[in-house]
């Protein structure tokens, strides 16, 4: 069990990333689309094939840095790589279920991604939400979609949340919303959970579940000239810790994973 593929890949909307010099310290690839138009929000079509194409060509695919939340339908074009029936587990204040408009009309975004993804993915069994503070399952009405929302009252117990996830093979995207804002600074209102929590979730996944990839979005915008003011600092830096952290225990599944499939092989050898 744990993170199957390998590598970290860094995308660039904007500068945000470059800021965080403890981030970049670990190996990874970079994907640099601080030129392309019509990708904030929403993504029109010509744009999104090319987004499509340069991922493609990238070699580090066990998780991937996607910048604001502005742009986490990147996990759309992210999920179409998947080769095996999943279970897409989602930590996020919002469920990007496109409720507030007519899907038909609309453009693939930040806020829609999701039933993009259920509706033409055909290896997505299901979608499990974990953190939205803005929904209750009551008001969805989809039967391949389960949300375990958040009231900062109760605790969702690793049981409860696999039990309902019929896969073996998962996709992990997380949006930093889903935390507090004690704890990550977002352009998006944050919901309750801690940091501590999450860690947790991850690890008993990767203790369970085949993770097939990662991806995390959630940094908050911040300009060139903002950047040097102390306040802007202190969010760099609480999002860069919250950053390493995830990634940190992203890693330790992966080493987990290895280091079962050695005992593994030592068993049959000997």
């Amino acid at each position: 069990m744990g993170l199957v593929r390998q590598g970290i890949s860094i995308i660039h909307f904007d500068e945000t990333y470059f800021e965080q010099p403890k981030l970049l310290q670990h190996r990874h690839e970079d994907l640099d689309f601080r030129q392309m138009q019509h990708v904030n929000l929403f993504c029109e079509d010509d744009s999104l094939d090319l987004l499509m194409h340069q991922l493609r060509r990238r070699r580090q695919k066990g998780i991937t840095f996607i910048g604001s939340g502005n742009y986490h339908y990147m996990s759309f074009l992210l999920l179409k790589e998947m080769t095996k029936p999943f279970t897409l587990v989602l930590f996020d204040n919002h469920p990007d279920l496109g409720m507030n408009q007519n899907q038909d009309e609309s453009l693939l975004s930040c806020g829609s991604w999701v039933s993009y993804a259920l509706d033409e993915i055909p290896l997505l069994q299901q979608v499990v939400i974990i953190g939205p503070t803005t929904i209750s399952q009551t008001h969805i009405n989809h039967p391949r979609v389960v949300i375990f929302p958040f009231d900062g009252r109760h605790h969702y117990s690793f049981k409860s949340i696999l039990s309902v996830i019929h896969t073996q093979h998962v996709y992990i995207s997380i949006d930093k919303d889903v935390l507090n804002a004690f704890e990550a600074a977002t352009n998006w209102d944050q919901g309750v959970m801690n940091l501590q929590m999450l860690t947790q979730y991850l690890e008993m996944l990767g203790k369970h579940k085949q993770i097939e990839g990662v991806d995390i979005c959630g940094e908050e915008h911040i300009s060139p000239a903002d950047m040097l003011l102390p306040d802007y600092q202190a969010m760099i830096q609480k999002n860069e810790n919250a950053n390493l952290t995830i990634l940190d225990t992203c890693l330790k599944t992966r080493e987990q994973k290895q280091m079962g499939h050695k005992l593994l092989l030592d068993g049959k050898i000997s």
